[in-house]
């Protein structure tokens, strides 16, 4: 076993792992890119394709196109889907910048902007202040007028500054409403909150996120020498694409996986997404190891090189039982890597270390 340090990563900041268009979204639990580098520089050999079968926010497809490979990875989640594509998918740049400049000009006079409804979804006046939701919705409507990935850019920019926004509590992970419009921040020096009063400038904001993403997408395109492409599948069914890969790379859902849904409620319901309900895997627990044998299945249908698995270490061993799946499917374990999970920012704050297993397909 690699000695502990080797996949740490411990010493790197947020700049060092947020870089190119990796810090798009705050997307949850998603693994920082220099695992899926690290790994695709070892063990992918020229020409290979790059898989993620639980592609999340598209970490492992940025960095395979980044180091030249082609990659496609699928996830079950509409927002996490669009968010990959918003990472690694050129946009009309010209009229990207046309909408920049309607966002200049609303931010430096929101009220003639506003647009005439602040209807978002059902019950959205208790999420958003009434100034807020009509700005979001004047975002939307011009945003119409784009071509689809330009539009979808923009509508990813906007996702990811929507908690920030509303009137959720500032210091919750899950959107959660105040019990009252002013309340005491536990989370940023105790500080006192009024969503009445507190200065929102969606316009202003959004501007200055797609003005970021915009340069970084602009920089991750010059330098991919690869095609990624984000899937909107169940990785139960892989073998239905009628795709193949050299290399697969992914960390996969915890058998007690958070509800994204929830986490990011604000985004499923301001942009209108289909929720995929109890149908992500880690959401029944007692059925996370079947629905596991059934990805690692196919897996084993459309792989013909390495398979590197990054999973949370257990208790109870269900880490190790994964990776028995694995060699039961035809997979030789090749090496294993432990790592300390130094900032662990998410839910299962009882996984202190993540076991990164390395399969090689036989025959």
């Amino acid at each position: 076993m690699e000695r502990r340090g080797g996949w740490d990563f411990a010493d790197l900041g947020m700049k060092q792992t947020q870089y190119l268009t990796h810090f798009f979204h705050h997307w949850t639990a998603k693994f920082i890119p220099q695992i899926p580098a690290r790994a695709i520089e070892r063990y992918a050999r020229p020409g290979d394709v790059v898989l993620d079968p639980f592609m999340g926010c598209g970490t492992t497809l940025v960095e395979a196109a980044r180091l030249g490979h082609d990659a496609w990875g699928t996830d079950i989640n509409p927002l996490a889907v669009r968010i990959a594509r918003a990472k690694v998918t050129p946009i009309d740049r010209a009229q990207l910048a046309d909408y920049l400049a309607w966002l200049k000009a609303a931010s430096d006079k929101p009220e003639a902007h506003l647009a005439d409804t602040a209807a978002l979804f059902e019950g959205s006046e208790r999420w958003f202040r009434d100034d807020v939701a009509r700005a979001v919705r004047a975002i939307l409507d011009r945003a119409r007028e784009l071509e689809p990935e330009t539009r979808n850019f923009v509508e990813v920019g906007l996702s990811d500054l929507l908690k920030g926004i509303s009137n959720a509590r500032m210091d919750r992970t899950m959107p959660q409403l105040p019990r009252t419009p002013s309340y005491v921040d536990k989370k940023h020096y105790h500080r006192v909150v009024d969503n009445r009063t507190r200065k929102i400038n969606p316009f202003r904001r959004l501007l200055n996120q797609l003005r970021r993403m915009s340069a970084a997408l602009e920089e991750f395109l010059r330098l991919a020498r690869g095609r990624a492409e984000p899937i909107l599948h169940d990785a139960r069914d892989l073998a239905s694409l009628g795709r193949t890969a050299g290399l697969a790379v992914t960390s996969p859902p915890y058998w007690s996986a958070q509800n994204y849904q929830r986490l990011h409620r604000l985004s499923f319901r301001v942009l209108g997404l289909e929720a995929p309900g109890t149908g992500e895997i880690g959401r029944r627990p007692r059925a996370y190891l079947g629905e596991m044998e059934q990805v690692i299945a196919q897996l084993a249908k459309v792989l013909s090189g390495h398979f590197v698995l990054v999973i949370g270490e257990a208790q109870d061993g269900i880490h190790e039982e994964v990776r028995d799946l694995c060699v039961a499917r035809g997979m030789n374990l090749k090496d294993t890597f432990r790592r300390k999970l130094s900032n662990q920012a998410f839910f299962v704050k009882a996984v202190k270390n993540e076991f990164i297993y390395v399969f090689e397909r036989r025959g």
